[in-house]
């Protein structure tokens, strides 16, 4: 079992900000040997930086003062007085002592790279983290569901249309002819990193017995001759994206019809000899998975199919089987803050996304290892589940937003055959060579996913009270809002605050990725128990009775905005760069690469403060889509949201092995707390 701060580091950092491209060429033979060119990630090998990313400025690295005074602030509401007192002690020793020499480390490295944070960053939240990947990794994202794809041609018509908008982006993305976006707030108008949106179509992340390597897989062979892997019956194929010596591209409709061939052959393939369900296997811990992936290339044809896999730039994965009502409590039409679409509420359907239902459903088809899997259901269920460490969720969620609106005028249509000279031609798929041994390793793979699916706890709650317009309409922004309602919940039902993670995006500054804003503060703390406070009961000389509450709703009132202030301050200050996770996380990095051991690193308090219990990110759409992921450590909560105009929708996990977690007491201690802070302002109104 990993560290709990290696856990927080592998989920928590995923929703926003930026990674940087590595445009690296010549990766041109099928063999899947490769030279550290092609490795993204590796300690003093950053990604080349595109003219126009240098000229964003350079993450800057805070004063080793200031940051050192907020991570012990950051400490006070999850400590108890002893041991913050420790870690005083434990600050000041370490500010006047080996900081000075590792800051100065830092300066210089700041110097002489792109940014200074990015290898060790990527290192240690992706790479050098063993655990899984579904569930405790890729995030899923749920799709608006789609009445018409029960036929096998609509299915095919639909991911068609899919594809051929995922190829329109990507010509964008070869002529570097993306837009830059521009900031909305603080400084607005800066221009922010866009080097996360060229990687998701071209990386591959490796497992490595010791550590992962993160690919750029993309070649002038991959650009003329494009190709996606088609996932169904846990089989893959290979769907060519041109055809002739001028590698034409092919048209939507020869599409379809590839894809149309691919469903029929994958189902009268069933149960056929040989048929195993190797894709399971990328759901292994990274260092077995690694270990399997040695026993695949001692054949020569599972080489070619892993370099294929490798090489493609998306999958498309069609779900034939879909996960029944045991992965959660299905609710009953019409149940408050649920949704029901063919008998099956979202919170199902992001089981599909997030993990594919175990062995027993659509686990085994899926390739866990690539940026991008396009899952459709054949009940209308469509999503994806992508692969984090190329990007965070602000592209993969734009981009997927475009699909989605790409597809609307294919709601009514028929389910006429496709005509196309396509329609009866071979499939190419993949073979694999599995020996004994190998059989073994899918079996054992499918047994521990399982139980991990079986334990993972996931409500989609939609609160339907109010949403981002009321919020707004109170001066308030909306992700300050519900942040503060996630503390205010938590302490209801815990008693407590407790190491709190929301991802802040760093895109202003050159190769940004993200940063921590720590939402448990001391004024959230004060503001909770105020708000959760006991009611008094006081009885008179004469018998009787008066109830009563020692802070007044003027006093509640005055420290919410307290909290308001300060969670707002925080995110301004990681959005600009200064942000204190990143600056600890360098000092750590700088201290182990110069073997200079600090006591503040290895005390328990560090583990505390890292051991994120409440693990949340924004994550917004313009579509009636959400995205989620699971827990980070085993005793906490993974928290998404999506504030929409008039409602706001919740993605919560857990782990129902947990004695200290229950989804449901949460998700009902959270509407609670909603309705309770609009009763509060609407008092400030009047």
């Amino acid at each position: 079992m990993m560290t709990s701060e290696m856990m927080h580091r592998l989920l928590h950092n995923r929703w926003r900000g930026n990674i940087k491209e590595s445009i690296v060429k010549g990766w041109w033979s099928l063999n899947t040997e490769r030279t550290d060119k092609d490795v993204v990630g590796d300690s003093g090998d950053q990604p080349r930086t595109p003219d126009e990313e240098t000229k964003l400025p350079k993450l800057p690295v805070p004063l080793l003062e200031r940051t050192m005074k907020l991570y012990l602030e950051t400490l006070k509401p999850i400590l108890n007085e002893k041991q913050h007192e420790h870690v005083r002690k434990l600050v000041t020793d370490f500010t006047n002592g080996p900081g000075v020499i590792l800051q100065e480390i830092l300066i210089e490295r700041r110097e002489e790279h792109d940014n200074w944070a990015y290898d060790w960053w990527l290192h240690d939240m992706y790479l050098c983290n063993q655990a899984s990947l579904p569930v405790n990794s890729n995030p899923g994202m749920v799709f608006p569901p789609l009445p018409n794809l029960s036929a096998e041609t609509q299915m095919a018509k639909f991911a068609a249309r899919f594809v051929v908008e995922m190829m329109n982006f990507k010509r964008i993305l070869n002529r570097r002819e993306l837009p830059v976006e521009k900031a909305t707030s603080r400084e607005k108008g800066q221009p922010l990193c866009m080097a996360q949106y060229y990687r998701l179509m071209k990386s591959y992340r490796e497992p490595g017995l010791v550590k992962d390597r993160l690919l750029d897989v993309e070649s002038d062979l991959t650009l003329s001759r494009p190709h996606i892997i088609v996932a169904c019956k846990s089989q893959f194929y290979v769907l060519r994206l041109t055809s002739g010596d001028d590698a034409t591209p092919i048209t939507e409709e020869q599409i379809a019809a590839k894809l149309l061939n691919i469903i029929i052959d994958a189902k009268k393939s069933v149960g056929s000899a040989g048929m195993y369900p190797v894709g399971i296997l990328t759901s292994q811990k990274r260092d077995d998975w690694a270990h399997s992936r040695e026993l695949l290339m001692k054949s020569a044809s599972n080489r070619n199919n892993l370099a294929l896999i490798e090489r493609c730039l998306f999958f498309i994965n069609f779900d034939l089987e879909i996960p029944g009502p045991e992965f959660n409590s299905v609710c009953k039409v019409g149940a408050k803050g649920y949704r029901l679409f063919n008998n099956r509420d979202e919170t199902n359907m992001m089981h599909q996304m997030i993990h594919g239902g175990g062995s027993e459903y659509c686990s085994g088809n899926r390739w866990f290892d690539k940026t991008i899997q396009l899952v459709i259901g054949r009940d209308g269920s469509n999503g994806l589940c992508y692969e984090h460490s190329p990007s965070e969720g602000i592209a993969v969620i734009e981009l997927m937003e475009k699909l989605i609106k790409s597809t609307k005028d294919l709601n009514e249509q028929s389910t006429d055959p496709i005509a196309s000279t396509e329609k009866n031609e071979k499939t190419e798929k993949l073979t694999w060579s599995v020996n004994n041994e190998l059989i073994k390793h899918i079996a054992d793979a499918s047994t521990v996913l399982d139980k991990l699916v079986k334990d993972l706890d996931f409500h989609v709650f939609r609160f339907t009270q109010y949403g981002k317009e009321f919020i707004k309409s109170c001066k308030i922004s909306p992700d300050v809002y519900v942040q503060l309602s996630m503390q205010l919940a938590y302490h209801k039902l815990h008693g407590k605050l407790v190491a709190t993670y929301e991802s802040a995006s760093t895109r202003r500054f050159r190769l940004g990725r993200v940063d921590c804003i720590r939402a448990a503060t001391t004024e959230a703390l004060e503001w909770a128990k105020a708000m959760n406070q006991s009611a008094v009961t006081e009885t008179s000389i004469l018998g009787t009775k008066k109830i009563f509450y020692t802070v007044t709703d003027n006093e509640k009132l005055q420290l919410f905005e307290s909290a308001v202030k300060k969670q707002t301050d925080v995110m301004i200050d990681n959005i600009l760069g200064m942000g204190i996770d990143v600056h600890l996380l360098g000092l750590r990095q700088a201290a182990r690469e110069n073997a200079m051991p600090c006591t503040i690193f290895e005390d328990d308090s560090f583990r505390i403060a890292n051991h994120f219990a409440l693990s949340t990110s924004q994550l917004l759409t313009s579509t009636d889509s959400f995205m989620g992921y699971g827990p980070v450590v085993s005793d906490g909560y993974g928290v998404s949201y999506n504030p929409q105009n008039n409602n706001l929708i919740f993605c919560v996990s857990s782990f129902k092995s947990s004695k200290f977690t229950n989804n449901n007491a949460f998700t009902a201690a959270l509407e609670q707390s909603l309705m309770a802070m609009q009763k509060m302002l609407y008092m400030r109104r009047n």
